[in-house]
């Protein structure tokens, strides 16, 4: 007897905005490792091992990004939600910047981005790819 193979996943190509969102995501990712080496060289007296240790974090979150972007890109439906949840971190990140911190310019960039690639993610043709995959508990309801 084999043992039970799982299908291979369901792969939908994605619309013009979600591919958007997509290459968006790969540019925030290159942000957060333009970051992390900003943390190093400007640490000035700071403990090195903070600094390392902090510059570490961000590139894992950067590669985390670019997982996120790449399953977007490859048609992939787990890949929106944690898409949707960084682009409202991005967005509140630009806002904190902006409002409590007072660097407003690279704060309202952020935001921008942030809400104009989560309206990309929540676009109508989003939507409609994301219904165009199997129901993942049951038949699909009717629509």
């Amino acid at each position: 007897m084999s043992a039970p193979v799982d299908p291979p996943p369901v792969s939908i190509p994605p619309p013009p905005p979600v591919r958007l969102a997509a290459w968006v995501a790969v540019a925030q990712a290159a942000l957060v490792v333009v970051v992390a080496v900003v943390v190093i060289l400007a640490r000035e007296d700071a403990d090195l091992k903070w600094a390392l240790a902090t510059a570490s974090y961000f590139v894992v979150l950067a590669l985390l990004i670019a997982a996120v972007a790449r399953g977007l890109l490859l048609g992939r439906r787990w890949a929106r939600t944690p898409a949707i949840v960084v682009e409202l971190i991005f967005a509140l990140v630009g806002f904190y910047l902006a409002v409590p911190s007072a660097q407003v310019l690279p704060g309202l960039a952020l935001v921008v981005v942030g809400v104009g690639t989560l309206a990309l993610l929540l676009s109508k043709a989003s939507n409609e790819w994301i219904r165009r995959f199997p129901s993942l508990f049951g038949p699909a309801p009717d629509r």
